[in-house]
């Protein structure tokens, strides 16, 4: 099903890379990043100019803890973010320590804190990782990854969702969670796109998984057997992720690229970079806080 919801614009941008989405409740706020202009923003949902910090790294997957701090998995490790703007280490994986960056992340419903590392700069021959942080540190948990992106858990928090959106991938996997050890297991295909890649993913109150669908210009829902159930076309052909924001958690709010494929005329798309909001019926579920880190629990 073709849903055609009025889509409204937030900030204009453009964003080079728009990512990591994600809606603040105490704050009435969202808070998304600009991965290579190294900048994160925050606005509230009748949109405007946002607050922004840069940072000397480039920031990509952003949550919250338990008292409403943000956390940012930006270069090589993860950081809390200060009143101030300024970054203080939290954790940082083991291996390399140059020739990738962090990208997509999530919590899970026991509040561990997922993200994934890409190669940076292209070429470096460095793997992607998975990677599991909590009080035990950082743990790569699942590698062989070229673009690492889709990240989300199920309601029940004993399904996690993980895509790579490289074009020589793109598929959705499933795993098996342990919501008492955080251990993955059986691994399976869930979905594999056909009209765009991969892109960044959120949980919605049916326990629907949305991805934005990179390249197609559209966000799809799918059941949790992996059945396509709905689809929004927007303005943007390169949507990178959503997350649900409001009061009742029934906005869609879109990050996206302002950065095209080599040939693609600017002109035809003046929104490319913007950060897109439109309303559903099902709200979303909002994310747990992350409750464990290095050193505790």
């Amino acid at each position: 099903m073709k849903l055609t919801p009025e889509i409204r614009v937030l900030h204009r941008g453009p964003d080079m890379v728009g990512e990591g989405p994600i809606w603040h409740p105490e704050r009435r706020e969202l808070l998304w990043v600009d991965i290579p202009a190294h900048m994160l923003h925050r606005t509230p949902l009748e949109g405007g100019e946002p607050r922004s910090v840069t940072f000397d790294i480039p920031p990509a997957a952003l949550a919250l803890d338990m008292a409403g701090e943000v956390i940012v998995a930006a270069g090589t490790g993860w950081y809390r973010l200060d009143d101030g703007g300024g970054l203080t280490v939290l954790a940082a994986p083991p291996g390399p320590t140059g020739g990738w960056r962090m990208n997509d992340g999530c919590t899970d419903r026991d509040g561990r804190l997922w993200t994934g590392r890409i190669e940076e700069p292209r070429g470096s021959g460095v793997e992607g990782h998975l990677y599991r942080l909590d009080g035990a540190g950082a743990t790569p948990v699942v590698g062989g990854l070229r673009t690492q992106n889709g990240l989300a858990v199920s309601l029940d928090g004993t399904t996690l969702y993980l895509s790579d959106s490289h074009p020589e991938v793109n598929v959705i996997w499933a795993f098996d969670l342990d919501r008492a050890t955080g251990a993955l297991s059986n691994r399976r295909v869930f979905h594999e796109p056909r009209a765009g890649r991969a892109d960044g993913a959120a949980i919605d109150a049916e326990d629907c998984y949305w991805f934005a669908e990179i390249d197609a210009g559209r966000l799809v829902r799918l059941a949790p057997d992996g059945r396509v159930v709905a689809t929004v076309d927007l303005p943007v052909s390169r949507p990178t992720k959503l997350t649900f924001a409001g009061p009742d958690l029934r906005t869609i709010c879109v990050t996206s690229m302002s950065i095209l494929p080599e040939g693609s005329d600017p002109a035809g798309e003046p929104l490319a970079g913007a950060l897109l909001a439109f309303d559903v019926e099902t709200a979303g579920a909002l994310p747990t806080p992350v409750t464990v880190l290095p050193g505790q629990g």
